[in-house]
């Protein structure tokens, strides 16, 4: 059978009650009640201080705290919360750089807590594996992020970010997912901020399993002497950092934009890209700075309108078929649809042929054996 044991609450006024009007000997009260002679005398002088609620428990805050964060720092903490929705991390590295003394970012972190601004805490991921290229415009990445609705029609913005700064390139409300739109958005970005070394993206935007090859958009690319890589089929982690960003366009940006009219929306998604992501907010992953710090605009300017395709004298030049393939010594060497009415250079030595299309090797396979229909 267990003990019935009594709240501690319970057992003051009682208490009380015995030795100020019974007239019980202190000593005696103490040991029926089971406490110690200091507790009884407290609560015998906080009753003589002010009867009723002074029995009640007390908080144990303490009445002065000379460490506390003053009230301004609090209250700069918290607008930078409820504006841009960051974290501890972020907030104090914004308002260090902005000249504010704090401690640490568990100070913030605390005073979050305190004042009610924390979420539910984040679900444990296992280690990341980062990759990241040495220098700006080494390697972009692009996509489309999912569906929302503005103007009570179907946007998908597309974004663009450098891999090396974190730098966001595009954010661009758009209509459809097409490689058309796609390209427009890349179009204008490279006139704004140059051409990069290489692109990467999904595989919506290369080719696939009935259209294998160069795609359309692979096709424009390699004419600007920008390399087309692509992640693996259901493996987001390749384009990690768009991923993360997507995440960020959702506590961020999402519950704050304008939907009433797409050009408010557009207007919305263009001053946060320009005036909160690259120059404000820190990032984790560059030391707790902004994208701008490490950003620097690319060397290669876009040219005015796309170049045409140009070869060396002499080559030997074969036009794709409206399959997307060429004949090659009774062979069908497939290229690609996006290519479809386009010259390609063929070069054949050591029983192998190589098809370069501009300046960019596109296919090589081995000639052995008879010809037994298309080289896929």
């Amino acid at each position: 059978m267990p003990w019935e044991v009594s709240p501690v609450p319970e057992l003051r006024l009682p208490f009380v009650h015995q030795v100020l009007t019974l007239r019980r000997p202190v000593a005696a009260a103490c040991r029926d009640f089971g406490i110690s002679r200091t507790t009884a005398y407290k609560w015998l002088g906080r009753y003589r201080d002010g009867p009723g609620r002074a029995l009640a428990d007390r908080s144990r805050r303490p009445h002065q705290s000379p460490g506390r964060t003053p009230a301004d720092a609090e209250q700069a903490i918290l607008d930078i919360r409820d504006r841009f929705g960051w974290g501890p991390r972020k907030i104090h590295a914004h308002l260090t750089a902005q000249g504010a003394d704090l401690p640490g970012a568990r100070t913030v972190a605390n005073v979050l807590r305190r004042r009610g601004r924390t979420g539910a805490p984040p679900a444990p991921a296992a280690a990341p594996q980062r990759f990241e290229r040495a220098a700006p415009n080494e390697l972009w990445q692009c996509d489309f992020k999912g569906r929302l609705e503005v103007e009570r029609r179907r946007v998908y913005p597309f974004t663009a970010l450098d891999d090396h700064s974190r730098f966001l390139l595009a954010l661009r409300p758009c209509l459809d997912l097409s490689m058309a739109t796609a390209w427009a958005a890349l179009w204008d970005t490279f006139g704004e901020f140059g051409l990069p070394d290489a692109l990467l993206c999904d595989n919506a935007f290369g080719s696939s399993a009935s259209a294998p090859g160069v795609s359309w958009f692979e096709a424009r690319l390699l004419r600007l002497g920008i390399r087309p890589v692509h992640g693996r089929p259901y493996h987001p982690q390749t384009q990690g950092k768009i991923e993360r960003l997507h995440g960020t366009l959702e506590r961020e940006l999402w519950p704050r934009a304008r939907r009433d009219a797409l050009a408010h929306f557009a207007a919305d998604l263009d001053a946060w890209r320009t005036g909160v992501y690259n120059p404000l907010r820190p990032h984790e992953a560059l030391g707790d700075v902004p994208p701008l710090a490490r950003w620097r605009p690319s060397a290669r300017r876009r040219p005015a309108r796309l170049p045409a395709v140009e070869y060396p004298p002499g080559s030997v030049l074969r036009q794709l078929s409206t399959v997307g393939d060429v004949r090659w010594r009774r062979y069908r060497i497939l290229a690609g649809r996006g290519l479809v009415g386009e010259y390609v250079r063929v070069e054949e030595g050591d029983n192998e042929v190589a098809l370069y299309y501009a300046a960019t090797q596109i296919r090589r396979l081995r000639l052995s054996g008879p010809p037994r229909g298309p080289m896929l």
